[in-house]
């Protein structure tokens, strides 16, 4: 089992860029932890990365890592709010947590209503739940459940 340099995640490393490191927890958790600010680009191409790898590998949880990011583009939102949650529940993905630690406050404020929105998406489709931490450990313990 590889760890990427001061990761939390557990598992072994499926995927190394500048960008990200994403784990594979054998045999329903992939872990995304992102490893700067990242762009729409970077975000759709890992999340596709991710979501294919999901489907190959029957994977159904994932933690998404957010301590790294500061800022979500408008078109970021739109994607994820709109189009991702069809393309999780296609892929089977039952639960996706979004870890973003509370010392990231401005963060949090600013993505409440947009989360919320897309919640409804996830919930409206039944098939994928979705919900955001500021403690890791919280997070894995929901993941768990």
């Amino acid at each position: 089992m590889e760890k990427a340099k001061g990761s939390r995640a557990v598992g072994k490393i499926v995927l190394q860029t500048n960008c990200v490191s994403i784990f594979f927890d054998e045999p329903e958790t992939l872990t995304i932890q992102w490893q700067r600010q990242i762009d729409y680009e970077e975000r759709k191409e890992i999340f596709l990365w991710a979501r294919q790898f999901s489907m190959d590998h029957k994977v159904k949880n994932w933690l998404i890592d957010d301590e790294e990011l500061y800022i979500m583009t408008t078109q970021e939102k739109e994607w994820i709010e709109n189009e991702w949650p069809e393309l999780a529940a296609e892929a089977g993905l039952a639960k996706i947590v979004v870890y973003l630690p509370d010392y990231n406050f401005s963060s949090i404020q600013t993505l409440t209503d947009f989360t919320r929105r897309a919640q409804q998406n996830y919930n409206r489709l039944g098939v994928t739940q979705h919900e955001v931490f500021t403690d890791y450990q919280t997070a894995l313990t929901w993941l768990a459940s």
